[in-house]
């Protein structure tokens, strides 16, 4: 299982980006799915990602 990861995060112009590896994204505690909508908040200094509703 892999529960934590090391990222950084990247700027392509007006775009920024996060690369999970792959290990994270197939662990099966992993709960997003490819393609999936998600939503991103910040709170309390911690980017909050969660399913879109």
């Amino acid at each position: 299982m892999t529960g934590k990861v090391t990222v950084k995060i990247y700027a392509v112009k007006s775009r920024h980006t996060i690369n999970l590896p792959s290990d994270f994204v197939r662990d099966s505690a992993f709960p997003f799915e490819v393609g999936e909508e998600l939503v991103a908040r910040i709170e309390n200094r911690k980017v909050i990602i969660e399913k879109k509703q």
